[in-house]
């Protein structure tokens, strides 16, 4: 590592509706594997937290690019003790449907690409869950066992994927473009026992506007064919995706998403940001009705952190029609 390398350990305080608070510890490191500037620099997280839900997180996280920028790693490797919700299947659900169950699972997200020209890269990706539900509610849709992956299992799956990044800066972009798209199957032959094929594709566009002045927009889509656990269904909602819908609601085999957000930066530091989505998820058994189609909007502060690596800490309230406000402490943008 010819670039000096930094290493921060922080206390860690986030809140999202689907954990309530969350207190830790993380760390970050970032480096660079060889002294050319043209080199992006790596990054490797790590965490170990508590929910006041009961909620247990450990994890590991990073990107790591080789020498000139020839490969890419990236991923995630975890344990999790967590409280979960299931609200049923499509865009019709209700809150007083609401189900609670709580999972014990190892998650592994690994992916390689090699570098073929101008920004783009081919490889692929291999996802695993491993996951033991308990604690299913005695008279929920789960506990009769009916829906697929009600008595937990393994998933796991592997399939290619092309990642395009010509991003600025990875943790706050001010200008270039971000796409992936991925194909993987699932089943036995991978050591799972859910035989499904999931496909996603991610675009994301940033434009600066001016002087501290930033327009993000993202478009993501996830399809699936076969015979998926409801709880690797795609899902609309959480701190990423159409904040202002508590993430697992609206859960199904489709699901499409459109979200933009205006950021700008008034002092060296702060900053606040505005922000709007629209989504909806589908299936053969739940089809696309565009009249659910669901709404999101709100507003944020940023505080960053770390001028260098420009680490924002997160304040964000969002709303959807229909649905309760949702508020979000957390680090780093949405997308």
């Amino acid at each position: 590592m010819d670039k000096e390398m930094t290493f921060a350990v922080l206390p860690v305080v986030y809140f999202t509706p689907e954990t309530k608070w969350v207190f830790g510890v993380g760390g970050v490191s970032t480096f660079n594997l060889d002294s050319i500037s043209t080199t992006y620099e790596s990054q490797l997280t790590a965490g170990l937290a508590y929910s006041l839900r009961n909620q247990f997180l450990s994890y590991v996280s990073g990107r790591i690019f080789s020498p000139k920028n020839r490969s890419l790693w990236y991923g995630e490797m975890g344990w999790y003790d967590y409280v979960f919700f299931y609200f049923g299947q499509g865009m019709n659900v209700n809150q007083d449907s609401e189900e609670i169950y709580s999972a014990k699972f190892p998650r592994l997200r690994f992916n390689y690409v090699r570098n073929i020209g101008k920004n783009w890269f081919l490889g692929g990706g291999f996802r695993f869950d491993g996951m033991n539900i308990f604690e299913l509610q005695e008279d929920g849709a789960l506990a009769n066992g009916e829906i697929i992956g009600s008595q937990g299992g393994r998933n796991s799956g592997l399939g290619p994927l092309i990642l395009h990044d010509s991003r600025n800066n990875q943790l706050y972009p001010e200008s270039g473009v971000y796409f992936e798209a991925g194909l993987q199957a699932f089943g036995g032959i991978f050591g799972g026992e859910f035989s499904y094929v999931r496909a996603i594709s991610d675009f994301r566009k940033i434009l600066p506007l001016g002087k501290n002045q930033v327009f993000a927009a993202q478009a993501f889509s996830e399809i699936t064919f076969g015979d998926v656990p409801f709880f690797a269904l795609p899902m609309l909602g959480g701190n990423k995706l159409l904040r202002g819908l508590f993430e697992g609601k609206y859960r199904e085999k489709n699901l499409f998403a459109l979200q933009a957000e205006y950021r700008y930066k008034f002092l060296p530091r702060w900053g606040i940001v505005a922000f709007g989505g629209t989504g909806n998820a589908f299936s053969s058994e739940n089809p696309l009705h565009f009249n659910l189609t669901k709404i999101t909007y709100g507003v944020g502060g940023r505080f960053q952190l770390n001028q260098e690596k420009k680490l924002n800490l997160r304040l964000d309230l969002a709303h959807s029609p229909g649905e309760p406000f949702q508020f979000y402490f957390t680090f780093g943008e949405a997308f």
